[in-house]
């Protein structure tokens, strides 16, 4: 059994442990209203994005084309954006994209990938796998900005416009609720217009383009290009909050707990000891 001594400096400790986990709580929550706010209000932007370019596609006789259309099957490489946190402390969220990304990479050989970090966790990874990266990128969860993710995205886009690439993905975790992310694996190029969205812009009224319809495309192309990414890096900006500060309050309710536990033993072990040192001076005065 531990010394009171012992047992004292344990509750100590873990007291200025909860207290650490409880600061980062808050300020991991405040960070996440804002974070979850980009992320919801650029939803709509982007379905919106989506909706004008397919209208843009199939109202057209003949059918437009584009290369960011079509796949071209030349280099048979792949590109990948792979999207984690800086830090840990978050729960499963680094983990999750990590086994996701493992998981792929284990079908396809090492030569035939090329890789986008995004966040210290993931380069660290693919330093250990022996992946070369082509861009690496920190310091996005804090109030990212639109201008910031645009070299990634033009990095890709060029990957892909020189052939050096036949396909771009980018694996984040998209936010659903404060307790709820996912990691999901979204194709970037060749972009493929939603049929869904096609079918129900068939009971829409359709929308009328002015001037050079393939230079309208080329734009919304790009531009929904540099928005995806800039989505993806909100969306896991929103669920890294979300994740540090519910893995922070249940460190805070655990240590709690251990307090708790720890305060019973010590105070039964200063009961006890109080107990033998009255009986040793009822002892003393009986002989």
């Amino acid at each position: 059994m531990a010394s009171l001594r012992d047992l004292k400096l344990r509750i100590r400790s873990v007291k200025s442990t909860q207290k650490i986990a409880r600061a980062m709580e808050m300020v991991a929550a405040a960070k996440m209203k804002k974070a979850q706010h980009q992320a919801m209000m650029g939803r709509p932007y982007l379905y919106k994005l989506q909706e004008v370019m397919s209208s843009l596609i199939f109202s057209s006789e003949p059918r437009l084309s584009h290369p960011f259309l079509e796949n071209k099957n030349t280099s048979g490489k792949t590109a990948y954006i792979i999207v984690t946190a800086d830090r840990g402390l978050c729960g499963a969220f680094n983990s999750n994209i990590l086994r996701t990304t493992l998981e792929i990479f284990s079908k396809g050989e090492l030569e035939n990938r090329k890789v986008i970090t995004v966040g210290k966790k993931v380069r660290q990874a693919m330093q250990r796998l022996g992946q070369e990266t082509i861009g690496d990128f920190e310091k996005m969860a804090n109030a990212p900005k639109f201008f910031d993710t645009l070299g990634m995205a033009r990095m890709v886009k060029d990957e892909y416009m020189k052939g050096n690439v036949d396909e771009v993905y980018v694996i984040y975790n998209y936010f659903h609720t404060t307790s709820t992310q996912k990691a999901v694996v979204q194709k970037l190029l060749p972009i493929e217009p939603d049929v869904n969205l096609i079918n129900k812009l068939a009971s829409k009224s359709e929308y009328i383009f002015e001037g050079d319809k393939h230079r309208l495309l080329d734009q919304l192309l790009r531009r929904l290009i540099n928005t995806n990414v800039y989505q993806a890096i909100l969306e896991s900006a929103a669920s890294e909050h979300s994740a540090r500060m519910m893995a922070m309050h249940k460190a805070s309710d655990s240590a709690k707990d251990i307090v708790a536990n720890l305060s019973l033993e010590y105070n039964k072990g200063r009961q006890a000891r109080i107990t033998t040192q009255l009986l040793e001076i009822v002892a003393g005065s009986i002989q």
